[in-house]
């Protein structure tokens, strides 16, 4: 499959491990990458408090440039912010004819809104690429416990996202099962981690986080994966800050490394910490997958395996039964004709 890529500010930065990890995993999966032409910001949370028509035409300019290069070839936007940026654009333009020759107008460009834009998860959902990464996965994490976090941006508003669930989304999980990892179920999947009010109001963003760390920890999770440059900075790089709190209240920390997930399916296919963006993260992450992979592998048996289980252990008795009762019935005769001998 082969997607057009608006890199966006992030990818370079805070979002550098996401891409590095990406990268390794796209090569192996036969997932083609061409790099929109003359990209522009697509005008983050600023451009759209600016104005509408700002807010349109920032990632209308991209996917316009996109569309000019490579056709309908979907646009492909591994952060989220960037992902709900162009998805905004593309709807607008495509709901309302008379919306898209205005974005045309600001633009200064021809711009016919033919191309999808998908976020960093879509790729790995097309079977033939899900299929070629389970085929290249060598060091599976074997039923390592994750906590799939989404976020505001990648599901909301649905209407715009066009996501598989706004508040219990599956895409994700469905992901990191290829590289061996076990999805667990929490409740702060979807919330709000803060986003860039961090910079301008970190005390009351603290807490946000610290509960959706809490609340992946009490789900069992060993790991927290993400598919937000943003999301996955104020996870990460907050923890320590939070954990230094809680030990002057006298409470546990929170212990718990932060993927893009990405990363996860990276690692999995044996790239390096270097290679998967491992030693970019804030608390230390490497240890727990290097100690995944040696873990064994508990298989666990569907309802149907389980009834069928059963249902041969019970049929195994009947034939021991059968061959009992035929070996004692036989026992007299055996014994009457060697007397008789």
């Amino acid at each position: 499959m082969r997607y057009a890529n608006f890199p966006g500010c992030s990818a370079s930065t805070t979002g550098k491990a996401y891409t590095e990890s990406f990268s390794f995993v796209a090569r192996r999966a036969g997932i083609d990458i061409d790099e929109v032409p003359d990209w522009n910001c697509c005008g983050a949370s600023a451009g759209r408090l600016q104005s509408d028509d700002l807010g349109d035409a920032l990632p209308a300019r991209s996917l316009a440039n996109a569309e000019a290069a490579f056709g309908d070839e979907p646009v492909l936007a591994l952060c989220a912010g960037c992902y709900s940026n162009l998805r905004r654009a593309l709807v607008h333009a495509r709901e309302s004819e008379d919306r898209r020759r205005q974005i045309e107008a600001l633009i200064g460009q021809p711009y016919e809104a033919k191309a999808d834009v998908v976020c960093g998860i879509d790729p790995f959902l097309e079977p033939e690429t899900a299929h070629a990464v389970k085929a290249r996965v060598t060091q599976p994490l074997n039923g390592l416990k994750v906590a799939c976090y989404y976020g505001c941006a990648l599901v909301r508003p649905r209407a715009l996202t066009d996501f598989d669930d706004e508040e219990n989304p599956q895409s994700m999980e469905t992901v990191v099962k290829l590289a061996g990892a076990d999805p667990v179920e929490w409740g702060r999947k979807t919330e709000c981690c803060g986003a860039s009010h961090h910079v301008s109001n970190p005390a009351a963003m603290k807490p946000l986080v610290e509960r959706i760390l809490a609340d992946a920890i009490d789900a069992g999770a060993e790991a927290i994966a993400t598919a937000c440059p943003l999301c996955n900075m104020n996870l990460d790089m907050r923890e320590a800050e939070i954990n230094k709190a809680r030990a002057a209240r006298g409470e546990a920390p929170l212990d718990i490394p932060v993927y893009f997930f990405t990363q996860l399916l990276a690692s999995a296919m044996g790239a390096s910490d270097a290679e998967a963006g491992i030693a970019r993260n804030f608390v230390p992450a490497g240890a727990l997958l290097a100690e995944a992979k040696t873990r064994e592998v508990v298989v666990e048996l569907t309802p149907e395996e389980k009834k069928a289980a059963r249902i041969a252990a019970a049929k195994k008795q009947a034939a021991a039964r059968k061959a009992a009762q035929a070996a004692a019935a036989a026992a007299p005769a055996e014994a009457k004709e060697a007397a008789h001998e």
